[in-house]
Order: C-alpha cells, then sequence, then structure tokens
C-alpha cells in the first residue's frame, strides 16, 4: 500500500505520462546500477615478498615465519614461480589463522 502511494503522489508532481514512466523507471533501476559496480569488483592480488612452498593455493599470513607474511592476510601462492600475492585481510586468517574456523 505505502508503494501505491508513492506512486499517486509521484504522478501528481510529473503530469506527463512519458515523463512519469521515465522518472519512475529510473527510481526503480538506480539501486541495481549503483549495487552491481560494487558486485563486479573483482579483489586485486598485491605481488608480496611472503615466500611459499612451490604449492597453488591459498594460505593464511604467518609473521613468526616469515615477516613479509602479515598476520591476519590471505596469500595465494603461484605453483609455478613459487612467488606469492596478497588479498590483504581475511576474517578467518585474523580469528584462528586458517582459511576457515
Amino acid at each position: 500500500m505505502k508503494v501505491r502511494g508513492a506512486i499517486h503522489r509521484c504522478r501528481e508532481h510529473y503530469t506527463d505520462m512519458k515523463q512519469f514512466t521515465a522518472v519512475l523507471a529510473l527510481c526503480a533501476l538506480a539501486p541495481m546500477a549503483l549495487a552491481q559496480g560494487s558486485l563486479m569488483d573483482k579483489r586485486g592480488c598485491k605481488p608480496s615478498n611472503c615466500a611459499c612452498i612451490g604449492r597453488q593455493g591459498q594460505f593464511c599470513g604467518d609473521e613468526s615465519i616469515n615477516k613479509a607474511c602479515t598476520n591476519g592476510h590471505v596469500f595465494e601462492c603461484n605453483g609455478n614461480s613459487g612467488k606469492s600475492c596478497d588479498y590483504g585481510l581475511r576474517d578467518s586468517c585474523r580469528k584462528c589463522g586458517k582459511l576457515g574456523c
């Protein structure tokens, strides 16, 4: 019922039906258009000096083993090069030092 009331009030301000329809469509699509950018953003993996054992995969950083492997961060090891990159903070890495608690 609230939606119908809002549409009725909006219609009073826009007497031209084409103009009203355009405004209504923009109002309906705006939240999706704004949210889509944040949903589509890819999380970048920044090159790191955190050494890995050469097996492809993700792991949580442990500064007690290597100062470049920041605690609470998740890293991706490149199996071919033995180099890693840093995805940044991950809740489970901070809480329990594992990819999943």
